[in-house]
Order: C-alpha cells, then sequence, then structure tokens
C-alpha cells in the first residue's frame, strides 16, 4: 500500500483546522445563555417594552433576564417597576412586576452597525419584542423599536450586566 504524500496530509490537516475554527468562530458570535440584570429608568422608551401603561406611577424598572439554550432558545424576564424607595434600593411597596416568556432569537445587523449581534426577545403571550445589543459576552444593551441604543446619562444606564456564572 502507498504511503500518503505529505502535501496531502497538509491540505486535510488544513482543511480540519479552517472547518474546526469556522465552529468555533460561529459559536463565539452566537449567545451565550446565562441571567442578565439591570436598573433603568422608566421611560418612554422603556416603558412599552415589557408592557407598563404611560399612566403607570413609574420611575425605576429592575430587569432579570435568564436566556436558556438547551434544545430550544428561550428566556423568562422578571421585571418589577414602581418608585424607587427613599433610602434603598428598591421600589415602594416592592413595586409592580411583569412576567414575560418566550423564545430568543439572534439577529446580524443594525440600522447603525452591520456587524452587530442583537438578541430578540419575543413573548408568547403579547408578542412584544424587546431587542438587546451584544456588547460582551457579560454585557447587553437595551434598543428601542428601531433597533437604536437606548441612551442613558450620568445617573442611568440601559445596560445588562451578567450574574452568576461568567
Amino acid at each position: 500500500m502507498k504511503q500518503p504524500k505529505p502535501v496531502l496530509i497538509a491540505a486535510l490537516l488544513l482543511c480540519i483546522i479552517s472547518t474546526a475554527y469556522s465552529q468555533h468562530n460561529s459559536r463565539g458570535n452566537s449567545p451565550n445563555p446565562g441571567t442578565f440584570v439591570a436598573s433603568t429608568p422608566c421611560s418612554q422608551g422603556t416603558r412599552p417594552l415589557p408592557g407598563i401603561s404611560a399612566s403607570a406611577d413609574c420611575e425605576l424598572m429592575k430587569w432579570k433576564l435568564v436566556l436558556y439554550q438547551d434544545k430550544d432558545t428561550t428566556f423568562q424576564l422578571h421585571c418589577r417597576y414602581g418608585l424607587p424607595q427613599q433610602g434603598t434600593t428598591g421600589l415602594t411597596g416592592g413595586g409592580t412586576t411583569i412576567e414575560l416568556k418566550g423564545k430568543w432569537t439572534v439577529l446580524k445587523g443594525a440600522p447603525s452597525n452591520p456587524h452587530a449581534i442583537i438578541y430578540q426577545l419575543h413573548d408568547s403571550k403579547t408578542n412584544r419584542i424587546i431587542s438587546l445589543l451584544k456588547l460582551s459576552n457579560n454585557l447587553l444593551h437595551l434598543l428601542d423599536s428601531d433597533l437604536h441604543l437606548m441612551i442613558g446619562s450620568a445617573a442611568w444606564s440601559y445596560t445588562f450586566n451578567r450574574v452568576g456564572n461568567k
């Protein structure tokens, strides 16, 4: 039996390495499941996302987002909102709670960045869509309905931070 030629072996190894790299690289762009939290202002831009009425007493929103990725990509979003309780980080009377759950998908590209990775949460009951820009594996940033960054201030942010396993 003939011995394989070194050029053939090198070409085969190159194919294997490039396939492995492309699979690793595509996983690097895919969502990292986990738990993310945020405290945001209850603004004209954020109220409609989980379904807070325009007339509700609301200045502060506390978000907890859990992304799952097993055989399905599902999420649970727990949002409490209301008026801040003076001298604490909590809400007066515990606030009002909204729970959303459903499936999430990944979009590539946004109006301001064609390379952006966007997670879209699709609530199964209300058909609401909440979009978040992936800044890193540990940070997500809330987007408005036109997929633009929600702009914070020195006191407020619209960034979700990963908690727990990083």
